[in-house]
Order: C-alpha cells, then structure tokens, then sequence
C-alpha cells in the first residue's frame, strides 16, 4: 500500500464508564432494592485510565502496536452480593471502530486486537465478541474476577492494543480516529 508521501496514523481516544445494578452509568451511590441483599452502605465502583489516548504509526498491509499501553484501575467496595466483576473494552461499531478524517473509508473493530496479560486476553484477541456493553461484535472482556459482598479491593491491568491491516484493502492516506469505551459491571 502505498500512501503518495502522506502519513497514515490512528488515534484512539479512551472513555470510562461504571455500572452497578440500580444505578445510572457514572454515578457513585447503589440503590438496592428491598429484599435484593444486605445493606452493607454505599457502594462504589470506578476505573481509571492513563493515557487517555493513542496513537498509531500505520503500516500498509502490516501491524502497528500503540505508542503506548493504557494503564487500567478497577475498584470497587461495599457491593451488596458476591458475583463476577467483568471489565469490558468496546467500539460502538464492528464496522467503524476508527473513522477516516478526510476520506469515508474505515477501519473494523475486528483489526483492532487488545491484550492483557493479567486479564482474559493473554495474547493479542480482536474486538469481536458480543457482550452486553457497546456494538454486537465490537467487544472484547477485559477481566472477569469473583467479588465478594461487603469486600473492597482495587487492581492495575495494562492493556496493550494493536491494529492489524493485512487483511484489509487499501487505505487512503489519512488520519483515523475512533473511541474506545471501557465499562465495568459489577454485582
């Protein structure tokens, strides 16, 4: 591929989001409906990301990791009831996780890989999978670790991510840029 002396680059830019059941994305106080669990006070869950955002080198018909990892922190006290706290990193698209600036070409979340050595992805996995956050086939689950009610912890992951154009036409010279979500749930 050649790009007539332009650069190629992408920039992935990252957004944070939280859930526990009963409460409205972003906010901190759990509501728990009577009769649900104990009422062990408030809970809280949050994440946190560093950078907060990327940016990649394209190479035609190769692949390009990002100039740097992103640094996650996950914590949670006073949940309610024990269950599994998932972490999941998403496009809202599978057909346009990174969007050309001055053309209308694309790139699919499924050239997009992330990995995560202390997570689920322990080497390099596509935002392919369907979860129950963000665009069907556009997901990938970052961590899914067991949490027990009333307990408080936090940990650090670090998420590499790639992108991998050999399977992919041409593209223009451009610069791509695309929004990937974080979102944790937790019981």
């Amino acid at each position: 591929m050649q790009f007539s002396g332009q650069l190629c680059s992408a920039t992935i830019l990252v957004c944070v989001m939280c859930c526990l059941p009963g409460t409205i994305v972003g906010q901190a106080v759990k509501v728990t409906p009577r009769g649900i669990g104990p009422n062990l006070g408030p809970s809280s869950l949050s994440i946190s990301a560093s950078p907060s955002a990327l940016s990649f080198n394209l190479i035609a018909k190769g692949e390009t990791v990002g100039n740097s990892p992103i640094n996650i922190t996950t914590s949670y006290s006073g949940l309610t009831m024990s269950g599994n706290l998932n972490l999941y990193a998403f496009f809202m698209s599978s057909t346009v996780a990174l969007a050309g600036n001055l053309s209308t070409t694309s790139i699919p979340s499924s050239a997009v890989s992330g990995q995560m050595t202390t997570g689920l992805p322990t080497t390099y996995i596509a935002f392919t999978q369907t979860s129950p956050v963000g665009g069907a086939g556009a997901s990938l689950r970052l961590i899914s670790q067991h949490v027990l009610a009333g307990a408080a912890s936090s940990r650090t992951d670090v998420l590499s991510l790639k992108i991998d154009l050999t399977n992919l036409p041409q593209l223009p010279a451009d610069t791509y840029t695309g929004t990937l979500i974080l979102q944790a749930e937790a019981p």
